[in-house]
């Protein structure tokens, strides 16, 4: 086999001689430089050292015989690799690895999990014989080709078990403190930027930095108009005396700025090889660009956050849960985007990634190893390759980000929470207004998509189940919800009609589902060709 030169697109990539025979290149938080070039000049394997490291990077380690990957837990820079025709190669960009257009080589399976999931799962990407890292994974491929690999950090429950909540306070505001002053020791005075929804993450960034006093922060809002989530948002930080700008989604400008060809360069850029490209405030980002309303050197701070990962949490009560059981909840959670999503459920490539997780998590069918399986999958498919993603929209427009609610100490300080504190989001709201209401001297619900209590709306549920009519309804109102979005995310949508949507979504089809779709026939923008060939869009 034959190594060649890693193909690097990002520019800042840093590289440090470790030894006579190795070299480290790194991109991220240059604070990992120091302790990744420590760890690697220690004697035996790096993985214990890497578990100590904070910040977010990507690294490649070359030497004469190897060439070793490196993702830090939540995949902050994507990685790929192919080991093909006695070559091995290696990259930033899986375009760069990958045959398009004419010559595309699809990956099946991968196309088949994206339409139902806007990911590919494990280390598969869209492209046939390309690999992606996974998050806090270490692949080494060596001269004969061959390929190992160990995961050196995942979610993982400690069984301390703190759920006192004063104890639970005490234990996450230690770790938030860790995170947070670091960012803003990097900042030093920087602009932070603060995508401010109507919910709780944000809203904790937000009242941090007004906290810690750090004045040079913006805040942005966005959306069709002002809906309860943008009003919320607005209090917020009034309340708190920051800056506030509100993006307005108008139709018109969102379909005809879509459809260009810088909007082909970002699909292109922002997709990573394995992913739906995260739209979500690529038109905010760009009007902020636009309008020189942020600085050039601003860092972007996202509310993403290990908090929040679980789902079906009844399964805590179960007396057992068996392995078929847990794998049934992640395809239903996960693989969900289409009217019929048999094909996800019966991919027998997918069938065989879930097992190799659940065997590499040691599935036992206890408490702790329900929430492992359910939360980590979560973490390191939908996360790591869909919504922490998002972050390359920043990058696209040239703005650096951080995800301080990502870092070490928080990753492992929920791993110390009790069963009970970690199987929803109640304690973790409960923190947040607190510390808003010490912050501002106020109380603000967080925003919610309705007025109707729980009680009421799961009471009229009830009825209509009994009748045979509850999934009809929940689709009709999802349709319906869809075509009046407060985003306009059905603005996004470039190859159906207003009537083909609604018939989708109300056939139980998502979004996400029409975008991802569009996105692998090369519809989504007429401009983008990453599949097809010519100029007209061609399907599977």
């Amino acid at each position: 086999m034959s190594f060649v030169s890693p193909i690097l697109t990002r520019r800042q990539w840093r590289s440090h001689s470790v030894s006579d025979s190795t070299t480290l290149w790194v991109v991220g938080d240059e604070r990992c430089d120091d302790q990744l070039v420590r760890i690697l000049a220690l004697k035996g394997g790096p993985v214990e050292g890497l578990r100590t490291v904070t910040g977010h990077y990507a690294a490649l380690v070359l030497t004469d015989d190897e060439v070793t990957l490196i993702e830090d837990p939540i995949r902050s820079f994507p990685l790929f690799y192919s080991v093909d025709g006695g070559v091995v190669a290696v990259s930033d960009d899986a375009l760069a690895l990958g045959r398009t257009g004419a010559n595309y080589a699809a990956d099946y399976d991968s196309r088949i999990e994206f339409r139902h999931s806007a990911y590919a799962a494990g280390r598969n990407t869209l492209y046939a014989g390309v690999a992606q890292v996974q998050a806090g994974e270490l692949v080494s491929i060596s001269r004969s080709g061959d390929v190992t690999s160990i995961f050196h950090r995942r979610l993982e429950y400690s069984g301390l078990h703190i759920t006192e909540t004063a104890a639970v306070d005490k234990h996450f505001t230690a770790a938030l403190d860790a995170t947070m002053s670091r960012l803003l020791a990097q900042a030093n005075g920087r602009q932070l930027v603060v995508p401010l929804s109507g919910g709780l993450d944000s809203r904790l960034l937000s009242v941090y930095l007004k906290d810690a006093g750090y004045e040079n922060v913006v805040n942005f809002t966005y959306g069709t108009g002002r809906t309860s989530e943008v009003l919320i948002s607005e209090k917020v930080a009034a309340a708190l005396g920051q800056k506030w700008l509100f993006c307005p989604y108008v139709e018109e400008e969102i379909r005809s700025n879509w459809n260009t060809v810088e909007t082909a360069d970002f699909i292109k850029f922002t997709h990573a090889g394995a992913s739906l490209s995260h739209v979500q405030d690529w038109f905010a980002v760009r009007w902020l660009k636009e309008q020189g309303l942020v600085d050039d050197d601003a860092i972007f701070l996202p509310g993403h956050t290990i908090v929040g990962n679980m789902h079906d949490e009844e399964i805590l009560d179960d007396a057992s849960v068996s392995r078929e059981q847990i794998k049934d909840l992640i395809l239903h959670h996960h693989y969900t985007l289409q009217p019929d999503n048999g094909a996800a459920y019966k991919n027998a490539r997918l069938l065989k990634t879930i097992d190799a997780f659940l065997d590499e998590i040691g599935y036992d069918g206890s408490i702790e190893s329900r929430l492992t399986a359910l939360e980590y999958w979560n973490v390191r498919e939908r996360q790591t390759k869909y919504i922490n993603n998002s972050v390359r929209n920043y990058e696209f427009f040239g703005y650096d980000w951080a995800l301080p609610m990502l870092d070490r100490e928080i990753y492992l300080a929920w791993g110390d929470l009790h069963p009970n504190i970690t199987r929803n989001r109640d304690w973790y709201e409960g923190y947040v207004n607190r510390r808003y209401a010490a912050a501002t001297g106020q109380e603000l619900l967080t925003f919610a998509p309705t007025n109707v209590s729980k009680g009421k709306r799961e009471a009229v549920k009830a009825v209509l189940r009994k009748v045979g009519l509850l999934s009809l309804a929940e689709r009709t109102i999802t349709a319906r919800a869809v075509q009046n979005h407060p985003m306009g995310f059905n603005w996004f949508v470039n190859g159906m009609s207003a009537a083909q949507l609604y018939k989708f979504t109300r056939s139980g089809g998502n979004l996400l589902g029409a975008y991802a779709d569009e996105f692998l026939t090369d519809t989504w923008n007429s401009q983008c060709r990453i599949f097809t060939a010519g100029d007209t869009p061609g399907g599977d």
